[in-house]
């Protein structure tokens, strides 16, 4: 595993990297473009998740955590993440909404988050994790409303 974020131009003959961002200091564990294509969300290792602007290669918003990100996603309506504040869900082991226009974060208690996905319209999303912290199980399925930052169902097996 690499500190850095790769961007691989696919369209040229020499399919070659387009551009190297190094803002890890650890492993990179997951990356995701915005839906326009100029930022990208990754986390990693070393227990952050950057918001860098991919046409000026800075890093715009650094979000520390207590232990490794592990995935990371953008809210499907947020086209442009400096201007809007749509929160952004990732583990870190716990489901956490960032807000990145309000420097304030909501933290909940399912940990160790392996994936999150928005529903279609954006209200809800879905975590998935080996154990579920306030009841001790295993293998749950959260289904949560993004504007409460709460659950609406706990599926547990």
């Amino acid at each position: 595993m690499d500190h850095a974020v790769c961007i691989w131009n696919v369209w040229g003959r020499n399919q070659k990297k387009a551009c190297v961002l190094n803002f890890h200091n650890a492993a990179v564990k997951d990356v995701k473009w915005s839906q326009q294509g100029h930022f990208l969300l990754s986390c990693g290792y070393d227990c952050t998740s950057r918001l860098i602007d991919v046409e000026k290669g800075l890093e715009t918003r650094v979000f520390r955590e207590d232990q490794i990100v592990g995935v990371i996603k953008f809210h499907p309506d947020n086209s442009n993440p400096t201007k809007h504040g749509h929160p952004i869900p990732l583990s870190c082991p716990g489901v956490r909404h960032v807000s990145v226009s309000v420097s304030n974060t909501t933290p909940t208690l399912t940990s160790p988050i392996l994936d999150v996905e928005f529903t279609m319209n954006g209200k809800q999303f879905i975590s998935s994790s080996d154990v579920s912290q306030s009841n001790a199980n295993k293998n749950a399925i959260i289904v949560w409303d993004v504007s409460r930052e709460i659950p609406l169902s706990n599926q547990v097996r």
